[in-house]
Formats: C-alpha cells, sequence, structure tokens
C-alpha cells in the first residue's frame, strides 16, 4: 500500500509541474536580451514569486494571501535551469516538510480548540450561555471539522433561543457525521420550540427509525422544559 503522504506529495508535484510551462515563458522572456519585454516579465514574475497573481489561460488573477514558500523557491530554481531539469527529489523534499509544518499547526489549532471548549463547558454549566457561545464560536474558528463543537453549539443556542442557528450547526454536524444523534435530537427540540409540528414529527420518526435504543431520552429530552443537557456535552457523540 502506497504511504498517503508521498501520493499526496506527488500530487502537488504534478500538479505545479502543469504550471510550470507558463513559467517557463517567463524565464525565456527575462533572459531574452529585449528590456522592454524582460521588464514585463520581471514584473509578472515578482507578482508571481509573491503570490500576487497566479496565472490562468494568460489572465492575471488576483489572490489576498501568499502563495507558500515552498512554490517561491520552486520558482527561484527556474533562473538557474529549464522547466524539464527541475529536481524532484529537492520538490519532494520541501513539500515534506511543508506537509511537517501544516501538521504541527493542525495539531496547534486543535489543542486551542480543547482549550477553549473545556471553557465553554464551564460558562455552560454556570448558565453562562453567551459566554459559552463565544468560546464556541473561537473554538470552531481553530478547527472547523469537529461534529461534536457544532453539536454543543447548537445546544448552547438552544438556551439562548436562536433556533435559526441551531439548524445551521446540526446541519454542520450532519455532513461531517451522517450517525449523529445529538444533531437530530437538538434540531428536533428546535423545531418544537418553534412550533413546527410537522417537522417535528419527520425528526422524531428519523430518531426513533435510526436510534430505537433511545426511544426513552427522545422523549425525554423533547418533553423537558428547559432541554437541560450539560452533562453531555464533554462525551462523545454516537
Amino acid at each position: 500500500m502506497k504511504d498517503p503522504k508521498a501520493i499526496e506529495i506527488n500530487e502537488e508535484f504534478n500538479n505545479f509541474m502543469k504550471k510550470v510551462g507558463e513559467v517557463s515563458k517567463l524565464v525565456k522572456d527575462l533572459s531574452s536580451g529585449d528590456k522592454a519585454r524582460a521588464d514585463r516579465a520581471q514584473a509578472i514574475a515578482d507578482e508571481y514569486l509573491s503570490g500576487k497573481i497566479i496565472l490562468d489561460d494568460d489572465v492575471p488573477l488576483k489572490v489576498k494571501t501568499n502563495r507558500t514558500v515552498i512554490n517561491q523557491k520552486a520558482f527561484k530554481t527556474l533562473d538557474n535551469k529549464d522547466a524539464g531539469e527541475m529536481d524532484k527529489d529537492v520538490w519532494m523534499a520541501e513539500m515534506g516538510r511543508d506537509a511537517d509544518r501544516r501538521a504541527e499547526d493542525r495539531k496547534i489549532r486543535r489543542e486551542k480548540a480543547n482549550t477553549l471548549k473545556t471553557r465553554a463547558v464551564k460558562a455552560f454549566r454556570r448558565e453562562e450561555y453567551d459566554k459559552a457561545l463565544s468560546c464556541y464560536n473561537k473554538a470552531i474558528e481553530q478547527v472547523k471539522d469537529d461534529p461534536m463543537l457544532y453539536c454543543d453549539r447548537a445546544l448552547t443556542n438552544i438556551k439562548l433561543r436562536k433556533f435559526e442557528q441551531v439548524f445551521q450547526d446540526c446541519d454542520w454536524a450532519l455532513r461531517l457525521n451522517e450517525n449523529s444523534f445529538k444533531a437530530r435530537i437538538y434540531k428536533a427540540r428546535a423545531y418544537k420550540e418553534l412550533e413546527e409540528l410537522e417537522k417535528l414529527e419527520e425528526c422524531k420518526k428519523e430518531l426513533n427509525d435510526k436510534f430505537p435504543q433511545h426511544q426513552k431520552l427522545v422523549k425525554y429530552f423533547l418533553e423537558k422544559k428547559d432541554g437541560d443537557f450539560e452533562e453531555e456535552q464533554e462525551e462523545d457523540d454516537d
């Protein structure tokens, strides 16, 4: 079985090589001896290296963020060699280092999100729902692919009676985990509070079909006056 990291590096290298043809024309213009032509090429190359434009069918497309350091190093090597002489081993080594940096960044973001979630849970249990919501918002800014964060924020929004946000969070959670019990039951609770009875019944039927073992829990949560599920926020979703 091929190493997923090696596959990713090869794919990124191949995508890069597709663009090399566009860059090679700039290199030829830079060394053409025609000052006006070289100046124009230099201006475009400077923007290309700084990440301000991406060449696509000769149409400059402005972008806001800088390109990666890896791309800049790779393009700079074109000054000294033809496109066909690109050192793939050097490129792959740079890509490997970039993958490591991205993995470390994801780890740091996950740690920040966990700290913010802990603060949110504590605030929720103190019934400081606005503070809890703020912490969940910041946690999701750090990690956008955790369905539990969206479920916990949905429950917080139920407490704040912000039911439209409940639906949005539950939908995101279900995109990330289609078997999320909490996303479905929180959605059902929001429909009940809004007295959208037809949609409530649809949600209840889906819950009973998918989670027959939780019928008593569904009934309890939907009938409970305050929908108080604080203890569930720190546990894993089903």
